[in-house]
């Protein structure tokens, strides 16, 4: 499934690509060749579906600096870090974003929108609407399929040059640590693409 397919997707997020769509991801951040990377642009507006969820986490870069970790154990983080439950039952915290600015100024709404952004950095459920919890929004399957989705485009989106023999033993490593999970899908996604690599 597309990210772009979420329900409640926004424009900023179609940058995400797809499982196995490796046009869209470019090449990794400081392989050679590689793009600039677009600059993080925080999202000031209640986090009202998954999908502004992830764009407020910057989930392409959270996906690159823990790539080889359990999909369903980093959406776990993902779904803590929200204000989902430790055991995942039950009500989460609410938020307590608003829509609507509290001030005509616009100086003064950016500097609030900021100052609010900056002070919910370890309390990111605030970010949520007020009074929604991330329950009633998402669940932990919808995440971790989206950080199972984000793994394979980060491992399609090698490019072969001199730094391919590293980036694909660290594949390697990747696909051996989610077998050892029971994440066959994902490492059979990954051997795949090695496999392919090589010929």
């Amino acid at each position: 499934m597309r990210l772009s397919q979420i329900p409640g997707m926004p424009p900023e997020m179609s940058a995400i690509p797809a499982a196995g769509d490796p046009s869209a991801m470019g090449a990794l951040p400081g392989a050679p060749g590689a793009p600039a990377a677009p600059s993080f642009k925080p999202i000031y507006s209640p986090l009202d579906s998954l999908a502004k969820i992830l764009a407020d986490l910057d989930f392409k870069t959270y996906i690159e600096n823990n790539f080889g970790t359990d999909p369903d154990e980093l959406a776990h983080k993902i779904w803590v870090m929200y204000g989902g439950p430790e055991d995942e039952l039950g009500k989460g915290k609410e938020g307590a974003r608003l829509d609507s600015p509290s001030s005509s100024d616009i100086t003064q709404q950016s500097q609030e929108k900021e100052d609010e952004y900056n002070r919910t950095r370890n309390s990111r459920w605030l970010r949520l609407p007020l009074g929604v919890s991330i329950d009633q929004i998402t669940n932990t399957q919808a995440i971790s399929m989206a950080v199972t989705g984000g793994f394979a485009s980060v491992a399609a989106a090698a490019k072969k040059p001199p730094a391919q023999a590293k980036f694909l033993m660290n594949l390697v490593r990747a696909a051996e640590k989610a077998d050892q999970n029971s994440n066959f899908l994902l490492a059979d996604k990954i051997e795949k693409y090695v496999k392919c690599t090589l010929i």
